[in-house]
């Protein structure tokens, strides 16, 4: 549907045309009432550059929060522990190891995993080392495609290349 504009402004349903308000004008009206046909602005390669990165940027976090990156396998089943829940189940284990305990429980959902407690800091030691260099990866990626200068390369960039082997842990 075309869309019409004067002076900045766009046509609605009703214009006024030689003093008389008109409801539904024809093109030929709006033409008359000095209204243009509005044409859309051709970006500019340096504009299209940018959406393209900000397009391949969305790609990499999307790719960056994906089970593809943020997922290991724990006894068979591929699991994920969040950023903040892997740094309270370290401390919180830590705190029961002193305490002298041997086993401790951690929760995915419904599915608990008691686990020796020495495997359990080794896991989630290991656990953070791995995102500390997949968050390193995605941050290297996204800077690689801000430096690119064509849009071809933008969209050719790979956002899977260069994350770690996922971790696999069985206890």
């Amino acid at each position: 549907m075309k869309r019409w504009i004067k002076n900045g402004v766009f046509a609605s349903d009703t214009i006024e045309l030689n003093g008389c308000v008109v409801c539904n004008p024809t093109e030929d009206m709006l033409r008359q009432a000095g209204y243009k046909e509005y044409q859309e602005p051709v970006p500019t390669e340096e504009e299209k550059l940018n959406t393209a990165k900000q397009n391949k940027i969305y790609e990499i976090e999307q790719y960056d929060t994906s089970s593809k990156v943020n997922s290991f396998t724990l006894n068979g089943k591929e699991r994920w522990l969040k950023s903040d829940l892997r740094r309270s189940l370290s401390y919180s284990t830590n705190i029961l190891k002193e305490d002298g305990e041997k086993t401790v429980d951690i929760w995915f959902d419904t599915e608990c995993e008691t686990m020796d407690i020495d495997n359990a800091l080794y896991m989630l030691k290991d656990l953070e080392v791995y995102a500390k260099q997949t968050n390193n990866v995605t941050h290297h990626h996204k800077a690689e495609v801000m430096a690119l200068t064509s849009i071809k390369d933008v969209e050719a960039y790979d956002v899977t290349k260069g994350y770690p082997e996922k971790l696999v842990f069985s206890f």
